[in-house]
């Protein structure tokens, strides 16, 4: 039968029930206990066979001995658990006695409470006045009488609620010392089980820490590229690594206890020798560099053909002075110099800064160098071009997750304020971090 619920406990002057508790549910604890402790004295038992030398002492040679000692010992150990569940599951069953007495004790007052509690509130209009008959003053009396009869019988019904809660506590003070009396035994957990108990209570707060680092070390290592001034960049570089490292502590606690992954763990030691996305950055910055090379090169020929427009108009004002066999010689001379004067964007491609190469060598390979430059080179060739200087911001950003984080390039080359492509990029690596995370 259910307990009232906690509106109904009013009459008594409380909104909630004062002795909670499931005893049918403690009940079904007590039994588990119990039967656990039955399973393990049977493993002790035959464990206590094997120690004696088996049923028939069949068991002989070289490691016999070893065995005979170890299974007595682990007997022994697993006998000491088999009490602990014993006493708990006793420890329950005994403090079911009590929480029952201490509920019944509580309805019984509930139930003595609702009359007096009811007449107490209820609404009653008194005769007033000095002309009243004995009649009318005999009512007031009686009146008085019975509010005063039913407070003593409110003040009666919660003295023995008083006497139920207080047997609650007594009772489970009790039962809760006899628990800590069975567990405070010669088994005692050893460092490791309460570092894992720790970490498996702090797991979501350890995991969701460990997401933040990786996603503000990741942007740092990128940020930094659009910083000018080498001190500052390494700072910042020098904060992103202590970060990584932090999240790397937290994954391996995480795995190492259970509640995390060792691919989280070796994703993160591989994060912090290339400090950023690593190898999987690789392939998208390939892509760029092919797009932003293709990019360029068409820039180029636009460059040329306007070149030989302009030329051709020049020519079609000047036709008076020119014929037709001496126009044809012009434009030819002149689309040999076409080519001079636009050429192509690898005969324009500049050196990258020392830090760039040397990290770019740690984080990343010779090819991703190379592909940085052809963006770089672009860049050179067409920074007032939207598209072009889009491309270089997501290029550095990637080049960045490769490891680079170094100095950015000299002022004469020097990126554009970032952009949407530069915020977009941001958030893609953000989402990476956060993604292999989970």
């Amino acid at each position: 039968m259910g307990r009232p619920p906690g509106y109904q406990w009013e009459p008594l002057g409380l909104d909630a029930d004062p002795v909670p508790g499931d005893p049918g549910r403690i009940s079904q604890e007590a039994a588990h206990l119990a039967a656990v402790a039955r399973q393990i004295s049977d493993q002790v038992a035959a464990l206590r066979k094997i120690g004696a030398g088996g049923a028939d002492g069949a068991l002989k040679g070289q490691y016999a001995d070893k065995i005979h000692s170890s299974a007595n010992d682990l007997a022994g150990q697993l006998g000491k658990v088999a009490g602990r569940y014993q006493k708990v599951s006793a420890a329950l069953n005994g403090w079911i006695l009590g929480l029952e007495q201490a509920q019944s004790m509580s309805i019984q007052a509930l139930n003595q409470a609702e009359g007096p509690h009811a007449k107490l509130n209820q609404a009653v209009v008194l005769p007033s006045g000095s002309n009243l008959t004995p009649q009318q003053k005999q009512d007031i009396q009686n009146y008085h009488t019975s509010m005063q009869r039913a407070q003593a019988e409110l003040d009666a019904a919660k003295a023995l609620l008083n006497k139920a809660t207080t047997l609650r506590d007594n009772s489970a003070s009790y039962h809760a010392g006899l628990i800590n009396k069975a567990i405070d035994d010669a088994v005692k957990d050893s460092w490791w089980d309460r570092f894992k108990d720790w970490v498996g209570q702090y797991a979501w707060l350890i995991r969701d820490v460990c997401t933040g680092l990786e996603v503000i070390a990741t942007i740092l290592a990128i940020a930094a590229l659009f910083i000018p001034g080498v001190n500052i960049v390494a700072a910042l570089l020098w904060i992103g690594f202590g970060l990584t490292a932090a999240a790397l502590v937290g994954r391996l606690m995480l795995a190492a206890t259970g509640n995390g992954s060792w691919f989280d763990v070796a994703l993160d030691a591989f994060a912090l020798l290339t400090f950023g996305l690593g190898k999987a950055a690789a392939g998208a910055l390939k892509g760029m560099a092919e797009g932003t090379e293709t990019l360029g090169e068409g820039l180029v020929q636009g460059e040329r053909g306007v070149m030989m427009a302009k030329g051709q108009i020049f020519l079609d004002k000047a036709g008076s002075l020119f014929d037709d066999a001496a126009r044809a010689k012009i434009m030819s001379q002149f689309e040999g110099k076409v080519a001079e004067l636009v050429p192509e964007v690898g005969k324009y491609e500049g050196k990258l800064p020392l830090f760039v190469r040397a990290a770019l060598r740690i984080g990343g390979t010779s090819e991703d160098a190379e592909n940085f430059g052809k963006i770089l080179a672009v860049w050179q060739r067409f920074a007032g071009n939207a598209a072009v200087a889009a491309s270089l911001a997501s290029g550095k950003a990637f080049a960045g997750a490769l490891g680079l984080n170094a100095a950015p390039v000299s002022p004469r080359v020097s990126a554009p304020p970032p952009s949407a492509a530069w915020n977009s990029t941001v958030r893609t690596a953000s989402r990476y971090t956060s993604d292999r995370s989970r």
